[in-house]
């Protein structure tokens, strides 16, 4: 069922709208890299997010392909150079299924024990990778609702010398404004905001690249399902434009 502007308003407020919040953040986590830590330099890091998926028992990381390669270059400069999702730290460079700079996007397959390290004790956020069905998934149209989530770097907090604290940031639903061939736009209507979440808001996005997006979809008896739509890769800071690679040109090894 499509849904006006002011029907989708509506449907957002209150605790519905938080648990529509809440649904990307399930299946994504930090994603962040940079040199270990001394008492005489405390943690320095950059950081994006990592959409988690499942596809038909293997267990992928989607991240942009500037993330991985912010990556090599921090690498290449001290070889200290540690990467991590979450709480789990591995050579992301050996674990590349695919990796491609035009469309900005970079998959990695994880294994059991590094996908169990990364949704232990999350809290609901980061908790599961998002079963995959049928591939690739349906169109996304002009007009319809999206929910997106992600880590942006204004709400990373440094606990300690050695401690970080990654804020999250989603939307319940967003509209999509334009479709293109591999990739949809999103613009942030302010005059249909919602607010429901009790972080602040971030003066900048960046830090959601990688952040996964699903399709907002209705059954005939009006049940909400999901389906996963794409990754975020880019953020327009002046036209508060959203770009979303679609799901069908990720390359997932299929």
């Amino acid at each position: 069922m499509n849904r006006t502007l002011e029907e989708a308003k509506k449907l957002v407020a209150g605790p519905l709208g938080r648990q529509m919040e809440m649904f990307p953040l399930r299946f994504c986590k930090p994603v962040y890299f940079g040199v270990p830590p001394s008492h005489e330099h405390p943690v320095a890091v950059n950081n994006g997010t990592a959409s988690l998926l499942d596809l038909r028992g293997d267990q992928l990381a989607v991240t942009c392909h500037h993330v991985i390669e912010g990556y090599r270059c921090k690498l290449a400069e001290d070889r200290r150079c540690l990467f991590a999702i979450g709480n789990c730290y591995f050579d992301p460079l050996v674990q590349l299924v695919a990796e491609d700079r035009a469309i900005d996007v970079a998959v990695l397959r994880l294994t059991a024990e590094q996908g169990a390290a990364i949704t232990r004790k999350s809290n609901g956020m980061g908790e599961a990778f998002y079963q995959l069905g049928g591939w690739p998934p349906s169109a996304v149209n002009p007009n319809d609702f999206v929910t997106y989530g992600g880590f942006p770097g204004d709400l990373r907090q440094r606990i300690s010398f050695a401690e970080l604290s990654f804020g999250s940031y989603s939307s319940g639903a967003c509209r999509v404004t334009d479709v293109h061939a591999d990739y949809i736009t999103c613009e942030f209507e302010r005059e249909h905001w919602v607010r429901s979440s009790v972080e602040p808001e971030p003066e900048s996005l960046g830090g959601l690249s990688g952040g996964p997006v699903f399709a907002i979809r209705h059954s005939p008896a009006d049940v909400i399902t999901y389906e996963f739509a794409g990754v975020i890769f880019r953020m327009h800071e002046s036209t508060e434009s959203l770009y979303i690679r679609q799901a069908r040109a990720i390359p997932l090894g299929v």
